[in-house]
Protein backbone atom coordinates (compact mmCIF):
# COMPACT_ATOMS: atom_id res chain seq x y z
CA UNK A 1 0.00 0.00 0.00
CA UNK A 2 1.17 3.63 -1.16
CA UNK A 3 1.75 5.99 2.13
CA UNK A 4 -0.31 9.02 0.99
CA UNK A 5 -0.12 11.14 4.05
CA UNK A 6 1.77 14.12 3.69
CA UNK A 7 5.27 14.66 4.38
CA UNK A 8 4.82 17.40 6.84
CA UNK A 9 1.55 15.95 8.41
CA UNK A 10 3.04 15.74 11.99
CA UNK A 11 2.98 19.52 11.86
CA UNK A 12 -0.37 19.58 11.81
CA UNK A 13 -2.30 19.77 14.65
CA UNK A 14 -4.57 16.60 15.45
CA UNK A 15 -7.27 18.62 17.36
CA UNK A 16 -10.54 17.71 15.16
CA UNK A 17 -11.87 20.57 13.66
CA UNK A 18 -15.50 20.85 12.81
CA UNK A 19 -16.92 23.66 10.49
CA UNK A 20 -20.06 24.99 12.12
CA UNK A 21 -18.01 25.77 15.56
CA UNK A 22 -15.39 27.70 13.33
CA UNK A 23 -17.02 31.24 13.47
CA UNK A 24 -15.55 32.99 10.01
CA UNK A 25 -12.54 35.68 9.78
CA UNK A 26 -15.33 38.44 8.79
CA UNK A 27 -17.01 38.09 12.05
CA UNK A 28 -13.87 37.85 13.91
CA UNK A 29 -12.64 40.85 12.11
CA UNK A 30 -15.97 42.88 13.06
CA UNK A 31 -15.81 41.51 16.75
CA UNK A 32 -12.00 43.29 17.06
CA UNK A 33 -13.12 46.12 15.19
CA UNK A 34 -16.17 47.20 17.32
CA UNK A 35 -14.04 46.17 20.44
CA UNK A 36 -11.27 48.56 19.47
CA UNK A 37 -13.37 51.90 18.42
CA UNK A 38 -16.19 50.90 21.06
CA UNK A 39 -18.71 52.29 18.66
CA UNK A 40 -20.96 50.37 15.83
CA UNK A 41 -20.73 53.13 14.20
CA UNK A 42 -17.35 54.00 13.68
CA UNK A 43 -16.74 50.16 12.76
CA UNK A 44 -19.36 49.80 10.59
CA UNK A 45 -17.59 53.16 8.73
CA UNK A 46 -13.88 51.81 8.86
CA UNK A 47 -15.66 48.06 7.51
CA UNK A 48 -17.09 50.02 4.94
CA UNK A 49 -20.45 48.29 6.00
CA UNK A 50 -23.66 48.84 6.87
CA UNK A 51 -24.84 49.34 10.98
CA UNK A 52 -27.43 46.98 10.36
CA UNK A 53 -24.87 44.54 8.26
CA UNK A 54 -22.16 44.80 11.38
CA UNK A 55 -25.07 44.00 14.13
CA UNK A 56 -25.63 40.91 12.07
CA UNK A 57 -22.04 39.71 12.05
CA UNK A 58 -21.88 39.93 15.78
CA UNK A 59 -25.27 38.46 16.86
CA UNK A 60 -24.42 35.64 13.84
CA UNK A 61 -20.86 35.43 15.37
CA UNK A 62 -22.72 35.09 18.97
CA UNK A 63 -24.96 32.53 17.83
CA UNK A 64 -21.86 30.82 16.78
CA UNK A 65 -20.03 30.69 20.15
CA UNK A 66 -23.44 30.35 22.37
CA UNK A 67 -21.91 33.61 24.28
CA UNK A 68 -23.11 37.19 24.49
CA UNK A 69 -19.80 38.97 23.49
CA UNK A 70 -20.97 43.03 23.97
CA UNK A 71 -23.20 44.79 26.53
CA UNK A 72 -24.57 48.27 26.35
CA UNK A 73 -23.83 51.44 28.45
CA UNK A 74 -25.59 54.34 27.75
CA UNK A 75 -24.55 55.08 24.15
CA UNK A 76 -21.29 52.84 23.93
CA UNK A 77 -20.55 49.19 24.23
CA UNK A 78 -18.35 46.96 26.35
CA UNK A 79 -17.09 43.49 25.95
CA UNK A 80 -18.26 40.82 28.46
CA UNK A 81 -15.84 38.47 29.84
CA UNK A 82 -16.20 36.33 26.99
CA UNK A 83 -15.55 38.90 24.51
CA UNK A 84 -12.81 40.20 25.91
CA UNK A 85 -11.10 36.61 25.84
CA UNK A 86 -12.19 36.18 22.45
CA UNK A 87 -10.57 39.91 21.27
CA UNK A 88 -7.18 38.98 23.01
CA UNK A 89 -7.21 35.27 21.58
CA UNK A 90 -8.42 36.17 18.06
CA UNK A 91 -6.39 40.01 17.58
CA UNK A 92 -3.16 38.86 17.30
CA UNK A 93 -4.32 35.47 14.89
CA UNK A 94 -6.00 37.54 12.32
CA UNK A 95 -3.08 39.91 12.24
CA UNK A 96 -0.91 37.44 11.70
CA UNK A 97 -3.12 35.94 9.20
CA UNK A 98 -3.18 38.81 7.39
CA UNK A 99 0.44 39.34 7.57
CA UNK A 100 0.80 35.66 6.28
CA UNK A 101 -1.31 35.86 3.33
CA UNK A 102 0.21 39.85 2.28
CA UNK A 103 3.59 37.55 2.46
CA UNK A 104 2.00 35.01 -0.04
CA UNK A 105 0.73 37.25 -2.52
CA UNK A 106 3.77 39.61 -2.09
CA UNK A 107 6.02 36.26 -3.99
CA UNK A 108 4.35 37.64 -7.25
CA UNK A 109 6.16 40.52 -7.40
CA UNK A 110 3.55 42.93 -6.04
CA UNK A 111 2.04 43.44 -2.72
CA UNK A 112 -1.39 43.07 -1.63
CA UNK A 113 -3.97 43.74 0.95
CA UNK A 114 -5.02 46.48 2.85
CA UNK A 115 -3.66 49.92 3.81
CA UNK A 116 -5.21 52.19 5.82
CA UNK A 117 -3.07 55.33 5.14
CA UNK A 118 -3.46 58.94 7.05
CA UNK A 119 -2.29 61.97 6.26
CA UNK A 120 -2.49 65.82 6.68
CA UNK A 121 -4.82 68.11 4.37
CA UNK A 122 -1.24 69.99 3.28
CA UNK A 123 0.33 66.86 2.19
CA UNK A 124 -2.80 65.16 0.75
CA UNK A 125 -3.13 67.52 -1.45
CA UNK A 126 -0.43 68.46 -2.81
CA UNK A 127 2.31 65.61 -2.44
CA UNK A 128 0.24 62.48 -2.13
CA UNK A 129 -1.66 62.01 -5.52
CA UNK A 130 1.70 61.60 -7.70
CA UNK A 131 2.94 59.08 -4.84
CA UNK A 132 -0.06 57.14 -4.82
CA UNK A 133 -0.82 56.82 -8.55
CA UNK A 134 2.52 55.20 -9.37
CA UNK A 135 2.35 53.13 -5.69
CA UNK A 136 -1.13 51.95 -6.83
CA UNK A 137 -0.10 50.86 -10.40
CA UNK A 138 2.84 48.74 -9.54
CA UNK A 139 0.43 47.22 -6.62
CA UNK A 140 -2.99 46.83 -7.91
CA UNK A 141 -4.35 43.91 -5.12
CA UNK A 142 -4.03 47.14 -2.52
CA UNK A 143 -6.46 48.58 -1.14
CA UNK A 144 -6.02 52.09 -0.41
CA UNK A 145 -7.77 53.90 2.34
CA UNK A 146 -7.18 57.53 3.04
CA UNK A 147 -8.13 59.95 6.03
CA UNK A 148 -7.17 63.63 6.62
CA UNK A 149 -6.88 64.53 9.69
CA UNK A 150 -4.62 67.26 11.66
CA UNK A 151 -0.85 66.21 12.29
CA UNK A 152 -1.56 66.38 15.80
CA UNK A 153 -4.22 63.69 15.74
CA UNK A 154 -2.50 61.40 13.75
CA UNK A 155 -0.13 59.52 16.08
CA UNK A 156 -3.12 58.71 17.97
CA UNK A 157 -4.59 56.95 15.52
CA UNK A 158 -1.58 55.20 14.26
CA UNK A 159 -1.23 54.06 18.38
CA UNK A 160 -5.19 53.00 18.46
CA UNK A 161 -4.91 51.17 15.15
CA UNK A 162 -7.19 52.89 13.50
CA UNK A 163 -4.60 53.53 10.85
CA UNK A 164 -1.48 51.47 9.90
CA UNK A 165 0.77 54.41 8.19
CA UNK A 166 0.45 58.54 8.61
CA UNK A 167 2.53 61.14 6.55
CA UNK A 168 2.94 64.24 8.51
CA UNK A 169 5.04 67.13 9.58
CA UNK A 170 5.77 66.49 13.10
CA UNK A 171 8.29 66.74 15.88
CA UNK A 172 8.90 63.96 17.81
CA UNK A 173 9.26 63.96 21.67
CA UNK A 174 8.43 61.34 24.51
CA UNK A 175 4.83 61.86 23.77
CA UNK A 176 5.30 59.55 20.76
CA UNK A 177 6.89 56.84 22.73
CA UNK A 178 6.01 53.61 20.45
CA UNK A 179 5.69 55.33 17.09
CA UNK A 180 8.38 54.49 14.35
CA UNK A 181 9.16 57.13 12.26
CA UNK A 182 10.51 57.44 8.65
CA UNK A 183 11.81 60.45 7.73
CA UNK A 184 10.91 61.45 4.19
CA UNK A 185 11.53 64.98 3.05
CA UNK A 186 12.00 68.88 3.70
CA UNK A 187 9.31 71.49 2.53
CA UNK A 188 10.53 75.49 2.62
CA UNK A 189 8.58 77.88 3.86
CA UNK A 190 7.99 80.98 2.05
CA UNK A 191 5.83 84.45 2.06
CA UNK A 192 2.77 84.22 0.63
CA UNK A 193 0.88 87.57 -1.12
CA UNK A 194 -1.66 88.65 -3.36
CA UNK A 195 -0.72 88.34 -7.25
CA UNK A 196 -1.05 92.45 -6.92
CA UNK A 197 1.01 93.19 -3.96
CA UNK A 198 3.46 95.79 -4.48
CA UNK A 199 5.92 94.05 -1.61
CA UNK A 200 8.87 91.99 -3.32
CA UNK A 201 11.02 92.67 -0.18
CA UNK A 202 12.55 89.03 1.16
CA UNK A 203 12.80 89.72 4.65
CA UNK A 204 9.98 89.12 7.00
CA UNK A 205 11.25 92.47 8.64
CA UNK A 206 9.72 94.61 5.74
CA UNK A 207 6.00 92.95 6.16
CA UNK A 208 5.74 93.52 10.48
CA UNK A 209 2.77 96.19 9.22
CA UNK A 210 0.98 93.68 6.85
CA UNK A 211 -1.88 91.41 8.13
CA UNK A 212 -1.50 87.80 8.39
CA UNK A 213 -3.30 85.01 7.90
CA UNK A 214 -1.82 82.28 9.51
CA UNK A 215 -2.72 78.23 10.01
CA UNK A 216 -4.01 77.31 13.63
CA UNK A 217 -1.92 78.00 16.74
CA UNK A 218 -0.75 74.80 18.63
CA UNK A 219 -0.34 72.72 15.05
CA UNK A 220 3.24 71.71 14.18
CA UNK A 221 3.33 73.88 11.57
CA UNK A 222 2.12 76.90 13.45
CA UNK A 223 4.98 76.23 16.01
CA UNK A 224 7.31 75.73 14.05
CA UNK A 225 6.58 79.19 12.77
CA UNK A 226 6.01 80.65 15.74
CA UNK A 227 9.55 79.75 17.13
CA UNK A 228 11.59 80.80 14.44
CA UNK A 229 9.83 84.12 14.64
CA UNK A 230 10.58 84.03 18.33
CA UNK A 231 14.15 84.05 18.12
CA UNK A 232 14.18 86.72 15.75
CA UNK A 233 11.86 88.95 18.06
CA UNK A 234 9.45 89.66 14.78
CA UNK A 235 6.19 89.57 15.70
CA UNK A 236 2.86 89.80 13.15
CA UNK A 237 -0.51 90.96 12.82
CA UNK A 238 -2.62 87.76 12.90
CA UNK A 239 -5.50 88.26 11.79
CA UNK A 240 -7.15 85.36 11.01
CA UNK A 241 -6.25 81.17 11.50
CA UNK A 242 -7.60 78.23 9.84
CA UNK A 243 -6.23 74.85 9.79
CA UNK A 244 -6.74 74.21 5.75
CA UNK A 245 -4.01 75.95 3.95
CA UNK A 246 -6.70 75.37 0.89
CA UNK A 247 -8.40 77.98 2.93
CA UNK A 248 -5.74 80.30 3.90
CA UNK A 249 -4.57 80.15 -0.06
CA UNK A 250 -8.36 81.34 -0.75
CA UNK A 251 -8.02 84.28 1.40
CA UNK A 252 -4.91 85.20 0.85
CA UNK A 253 -5.92 85.68 -3.54
CA UNK A 254 -9.24 87.73 -2.18
CA UNK A 255 -6.37 90.23 -0.57
CA UNK A 256 -7.22 89.12 3.40
CA UNK A 257 -3.42 89.18 3.95
CA UNK A 258 -0.51 87.60 3.66
CA UNK A 259 0.75 84.14 4.58
CA UNK A 260 3.59 82.29 5.32
CA UNK A 261 3.18 78.54 3.72
CA UNK A 262 5.24 75.37 2.73
CA UNK A 263 6.44 75.90 -0.86
CA UNK A 264 4.93 72.83 -2.52
CA UNK A 265 1.82 73.89 -1.02
CA UNK A 266 1.54 76.96 -3.13
CA UNK A 267 3.45 75.87 -6.28
CA UNK A 268 0.78 75.51 -8.41
CA UNK A 269 -0.74 78.67 -7.87
CA UNK A 270 2.49 80.90 -7.86
CA UNK A 271 2.47 78.88 -11.95
CA UNK A 272 -0.60 80.08 -12.62
CA UNK A 273 0.33 83.24 -11.69
CA UNK A 274 -2.42 83.44 -9.02
CA UNK A 275 -0.44 84.02 -5.98
CA UNK A 276 3.03 85.62 -5.52
CA UNK A 277 5.82 83.59 -3.49
CA UNK A 278 9.15 84.60 -2.09
CA UNK A 279 11.60 82.75 -0.33
CA UNK A 280 12.69 84.77 2.80
CA UNK A 281 16.27 85.81 3.11
CA UNK A 282 16.00 86.16 7.11
CA UNK A 283 13.36 83.75 7.92
CA UNK A 284 14.79 80.56 7.10
CA UNK A 285 12.30 77.84 8.09
CA UNK A 286 11.18 74.46 7.21
CA UNK A 287 9.08 71.44 8.35
CA UNK A 288 9.88 68.08 8.15
CA UNK A 289 7.53 64.37 6.63
CA UNK A 290 7.60 61.86 8.19
CA UNK A 291 5.44 58.58 7.91
CA UNK A 292 4.80 57.22 10.86
CA UNK A 293 3.95 53.49 11.87
CA UNK A 294 3.29 51.63 15.04
CA UNK A 295 7.12 50.24 16.54
CA UNK A 296 4.58 47.46 18.57
CA UNK A 297 4.35 45.42 14.94
CA UNK A 298 5.79 44.55 12.20
CA UNK A 299 4.63 45.80 8.41
CA UNK A 300 2.74 44.14 6.18
CA UNK A 301 4.41 43.94 2.72
CA UNK A 302 2.02 46.28 1.28
CA UNK A 303 2.79 49.01 4.13
CA UNK A 304 6.43 48.57 3.34
CA UNK A 305 5.99 49.41 -0.32
CA UNK A 306 4.10 52.03 0.40
CA UNK A 307 6.94 53.62 2.59
CA UNK A 308 9.63 52.96 0.08
CA UNK A 309 7.52 54.95 -2.79
CA UNK A 310 7.32 57.41 -0.38
CA UNK A 311 11.11 57.65 0.64
CA UNK A 312 11.44 57.63 -3.72
CA UNK A 313 9.30 60.78 -3.67
CA UNK A 314 11.03 62.42 -0.94
CA UNK A 315 14.82 61.66 -2.65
Amino acid sequence: MVDTTPADASKVSNVRLIKHQLPSTDHLLALVTVARLGSFTKAAQELELSQPALSRQIIGLQRTLGVKLFERVGRSVRLTPAGEELVGRAGPLLEELGRVTGNLTSLSGTAAGRVRLGASESVAVNSLPAILRAYLQANRRVQLRLVCRTSERLPDMIHSGELDIAVCPIEFNDQHDGVACTRLWDEEMVLVLPINHPGRSRTITSYVNEFFIMVMAGTETRRILDRALGERNVELKVVLEHESTEVIKSMVIAGLGLAILPEPNVRKEARRGELAVLPLTDLKVTRTIYAIADARRQPWPAEVALIEALQRYGR
